[in-house]
This record gives structure tokens, sequence and C-alpha cells, in this order.
């Protein structure tokens, strides 16, 4: 009698054992932790930290720049497939950039001539204009972990892997501060005497 007393305690404790492995080694409901770990890599952190840089440079332009800030989105459509989009807004001062994008007469040749950064120009940039004289230059960026966007379908997984993506950049982009705002991050050159 006191031998099945015994081994029901003994399976009771291999069940509570059990189930604290399985709890310990998932996380955000039910998500396995290896695979959380895995979507935090920070596959194309390079590429998409030298975008950055390449619309920072564009935005110190004397004509062609003005002061502003960069955005780093993950469109839904693009982020699954491991791509973003950097994007820069900027008051163009002169209104030289500004008055050619509105005519649609903007040319890599002439942009070239100018002294727009090489590397802005190789990634196949977007212009466009918004109200006020502002200029808004897109490009994409691809070579992220395609995993990204599965964790960042939900709210918790976004603000993690929005935060690990701002700390790679941030080592990446001295020049640049990087802060998480809502679901994009944005990026903004560093001013001397401001902290990062």
């Amino acid at each position: 009698m006191h031998f099945f007393f015994l081994a029901a305690g003994v399976l009771a404790a291999a069940a509570a054992i059990l189930w604290a492995a399985q709890a310990f080694g998932r996380r955000d409901g039910g998500e396995p932790r290896e695979a959380a770990e895995r979507e935090l890599r920070l596959d194309g952190i390079e590429a998409l930290g030298a975008a950055a840089e390449a619309l920072a440079e564009l935005m110190e332009h004397p004509a062609l720049g003005g002061p502003g800030f960069i955005t780093v989105r993950f469109p839904p459509p693009l982020a699954a497939d491991g791509t973003a989009e950097a994007a820069a807004q900027y008051p163009n001062i002169r209104e030289a950039l500004y008055r050619r994008v509105l005519r649609q007469e903007l040319e890599t040749e002439e942009l070239r001539a100018e002294g727009a950064p090489e590397a802005l120009l190789a990634l196949d940039p977007c212009f466009e204009t918004e109200s006020g004289g502002m200029v808004l230059v897109t490009v994409r960026v691809a070579g992220l972990d395609p995993a990204l966007a599965e964790r960042m379908s939900g709210h918790r997984g976004r603000q993690e892997a929005l935060g690990a993506l701002a700390e790679g950049l941030r080592e990446r982009c001295p020049g640049l501060s990087v802060r998480c705002v809502g679901g994009e991050l944005l990026l903004a050159p560093v001013r001397e005497g401001k902290a990062v």
C-alpha cells in the first residue's frame, strides 16, 4: 500500500519537474526560448547603419541638405522578407533639391556632380516632396533577419526587437542618436555638446 503512495508521489514530482522545465524553456505566451533568441539576431545591421549614415551625410550637404531626422520603418509586406525602409525628412533650406523633385527633373548624374553621397546614390533612393519645402528621401535596406517580422507582430516582442536594433545602430553609428518611437526607430545627427 505504501508503494502506491510512494509511486504516486514520484509521478507527481516528475510531472511538476517536466512542467517547470517546459515553462522555463518558453516565454511570451508559449514561444520557445531558442526561437525568441534567434529572432533577435542583428543580421543586416551594417547595411542599415550604412544607409542611415548616407542619409545623414546628404542632410549635412550645404546645398542639398538641411537639419532633420531619419526614420527606420518595418512595413509588414517588407519586414516579412527582411527589408526595412530608412527615410530622411528635412527642409531643403536653399530649395535646390525641393524644386527639382517637385518638377520631376531630378537626375542621378546632376546629384553626383553636386556632391550627393555616392553611398546613397548606390542605394537607388526615392526622392519625394512634402509641403513646406520638406524633402523625403527613402531607401530600402535588405538583409535583416526575416524572423524579426514574426517577433514584431506582438507589442512586447516588437519593443524588444526595436530595442535590440536601436542598440546595434548606436554601436554602428556613433554620430547618430537612436530612439525607439512607437513602432519605428528615430535617428538624428548628434550635435556637439549633446548626448546620444
